[in-house]
């Protein structure tokens, strides 16, 4: 019987010892939560699909959710993440405000976070690894330069502006606006007369432009500032119903570089577009990479732009989206 037993129990040690997974094994590849906020644009399609095909090629599992421009239900995509126990977060906020008690529990949690495009408005920078994104001021900037060189030379007393923001309160209205009042402050003809509201929407743009064109309050306007190219689209719209013609009667000056709006520029209906990049698949994923591998990040990294009108309207890189 010890002659049968022995064998058999060497035979189970050793069928154990198999078994065991070392303990240097990595058991899953990161897994990265992304929570983006909409499906507004075809600049906010080119932001998701950018982000999401860079963590592809990096090996990384992506768990997406898509708020659909609704901030509580970004608030529990986020929360889900924490749940799932993550790796790490990506966050393109719809809003800028409500976001510290989510960031606290994944802190807590020991999930870092990285925020896209729109900042967070938060006391507590610790609860984010890093920001990365446009410099909407810079981009205001860029707007505001084309508007001084423009009139330059243009004997005209006063220059009116209408100015089309995004959404009230969040980081690119309010960057871009001072961006584009610092520039034009040097120009003592330039005045925002009147500033509207269009949820960077084309339909909402459209409503908000048309009902001022008509009501008895409304101002003439040398230029037309534009936070958006959706928005645009639906500014243009509404001009030439009202027997305005965009880029002629009005100077338009827009943000973001869709491929539609800069057919509208080689067409001569628009006038400048400020270029706000959706590419930043590349920085996040190099960032990312960079954390994993315990190196600190900045807490602000600016992705390249440039700015685009009729004097390098040849020299446009094809557009993507």
């Amino acid at each position: 019987m010890r002659k049968i037993l022995l064998p058999l129990l060497l035979t189970i040690f050793l069928l154990a010892g198999c078994s065991k997974v070392p303990d240097t094994e990595v058991a899953h590849n990161p897994v990265i939560g992304f929570s983006q906020s909409g499906t507004e644009s075809s600049w906010r399609k080119a932001h998701t699909k950018s982000i999401k095909s860079e963590l592809k090629k990096g090996d990384y599992e992506v768990l997406y959710r898509n708020a659909f421009m609704n901030q509580e239900q970004q608030l529990q995509d986020v929360r889900t993440f924490i749940s799932y126990k993550v790796d790490l977060i990506i966050i393109a906020p719809l809003q800028e405000s409500g976001w510290d008690s989510v960031l606290r529990a994944a802190k807590r949690a020991h999930i870092p976070v990285i925020i896209v495009d729109r900042h967070i408005d938060t006391a507590d920078q610790t609860l984010f690894l890093t920001h990365i994104g446009p410099s909407f001021k810079a981009e205001g900037n860029r707007a505001g330069l084309y508007a001084t060189n423009y009139f330059a030379d243009k004997r005209i007393d006063s220059i009116n502006i209408l100015e089309l923001v995004g959404l009230s309160g969040t980081s690119p209205s309010k960057l871009r606006h001072d961006g584009f009042l610092e520039t034009i402050s040097c120009d003592h003809r330039m005045k925002i007369s009147s500033t509207l509201v269009g949820n960077y929407t084309r339909n909402k743009a459209y409503d908000v432009v048309n009902d001022y064109l008509h009501s008895p309050k409304s101002k003439p306007f040398n230029l037309l500032y534009s936070h958006s190219d959706e928005m645009t689209l639906g500014a243009l719209t509404a001009l030439k119903e009202n027997h305005i013609k965009p880029g002629h009667d009005v100077v338009i000056i827009t943000i973001d570089g869709q491929e539609n709006i800069i057919k509208k520029l080689s067409q001569g209906e628009v006038n400048c577009v400020v270029e706000c990049n959706p590419d930043v698949g590349w920085y996040v994923v190099n960032a990312i990479n960079r954390h994993f591998s315990g190196h600190q990040l900045a807490h602000e990294i600016y992705i390249s732009e440039t700015t685009f009108s009729e004097s390098n309207i040849n020299k446009i890189p094809t557009r993507n989206y």
